[in-house]
């Protein structure tokens, strides 16, 4: 475990838009989805009082919690690139797209890239989906059921960006809309409004935390891609006057946050294969970066086999979930088990993890 104790100190001065909750309230089926309250026993055996998992296996009838920052991405930038109003209804940017050849561009591990072409589908554009070379093919097919155009790219996510960027430079005469949660020096706009998207769910936890046990969480376990949800984590939860810590997961063949992190500056690393695929990512977002090396108080590692027990351990208690998710399980017993001391954990905490997405 990497361990930054000047976190505890770290204050966010970001704010949240209100107009991010107001417009994810206009997508059809909007509901927040559940904060399910894990067995007291099992709390109790880890020390802790309560452990909360916020079950993103079904927003917007999609099986990822990624259906809340593309949309608001998508959103914003066609709105830019055709001169819209900032308040403009979905109605107002499908007649306008209408006759025009537009067409959105997104690298993607799996979700993403199915929530971009959701939304393209929405607004009534085209979209084409990148994928890394290593993806199972019912994943393909779902992104393609959203009615995208899927292209397998030569190498990893990495090379899948760079496909991306450039394929929506070079879209043989169709204005191409290049929407990625990954940021890099030059193109840091569209990843923060992915970031921005995800305020939804933190709102959200706000809300069914102070219901449940009328207080904040004393710690919130967030898996990590590319640092997208893990920088909307900090800049929500870090600008409270009692802010909880919180603690990053990654697969061990992953691990670009955590090499970063004790490094001390980002870098980029190689990847290998994972069950974890959501998070199977190889660099840091240039965007994310600052919050998560001064915000993030612990970054833990684990392995396929932890990720594959812990999902064993939430299907024993009814919750069926997918593999990123129970790596935030698997990363909160090894925090627990090895090092609750270190992080201030006692009978008295509260803790929510953020289960990503739903069964694959």
């Amino acid at each position: 475990m990497y361990h930054n104790p000047t976190a505890r100190t770290f204050r966010s001065t970001s704010s949240i838009a209100p107009a991010v909750l107001d417009f994810h309230k206009t997508l059809p089926s909007y509901a927040a989805t559940p904060l399910l309250r894990l067995p007291n026993t099992f709390s109790t055996s880890l020390g802790l009082s309560s452990v909360f998992l916020k079950d993103e296996s079904n927003r917007f009838g999609l099986p990822a919690f990624k259906i809340l920052g593309a949309p608001w991405a998508c959103y914003r930038t066609i709105i830019k690139k055709l001169a819209l109003s900032p308040t403009a209804s979905l109605q107002d940017i499908a007649a306008a797209a209408r006759g025009r050849e537009i067409r959105f561009h997104a690298a993607t591990d799996g979700n993403f890239g199915r929530a971009v072409a959701r939304m393209a589908g929405t607004v009534g554009v085209e979209s084409r989906i990148y994928v890394p070379r290593i993806m199972v093919e019912e994943t393909k097919r779902l992104i393609g059921s959203e009615g995208a155009e899927v292209v397998v790219a030569g190498g990893d996510y990495n090379d899948a960006v760079k496909t991306a960027a450039q394929g929506a430079e070079e879209d043989n005469g169709r204005l191409g809309l290049l929407v990625q949660d990954d940021a890099w020096e030059g193109y840091e706009e569209v990843p923060q409004w992915v970031v921005d998207g995800y305020s939804s769910m933190m709102l959200e936890i706000d809300e069914q935390m102070h219901d449940a046990v009328e207080k904040s969480p004393d710690m919130v376990v967030v898996p990590v891609g590319v640092g997208s949800l893990a920088q909307a984590v900090v800049v929500h939860f870090k600008s409270k006057d009692q802010s909880p810590m919180v603690v990053t997961v990654e697969p061990d063949t992953a691990a670009c946050l955590k090499t970063s992190l004790e490094a001390g500056h980002r870098v980029t690393i190689e990847t290998g294969d994972t069950n974890m695929c959501g998070m199977n990512c190889g660099s840091v977002s240039f965007l994310a970066w600052p919050y998560l090396r001064d915000g993030v108080d612990a970054s833990v590692t684990v392995t396929d086999e932890e990720s594959s027990r812990a999902l064993q351990t939430l299907r024993d208690m009814g919750i069926s979930t997918g593999p990123c998710s129970a790596g935030t399980l698997a990363a909160l017993l090894k925090v627990c088990e090895r090092d609750s001391s270190t992080l201030g954990l006692t009978a008295a905490s509260n803790v929510v993890i953020l289960g990503t997405e739903g069964p694959r």
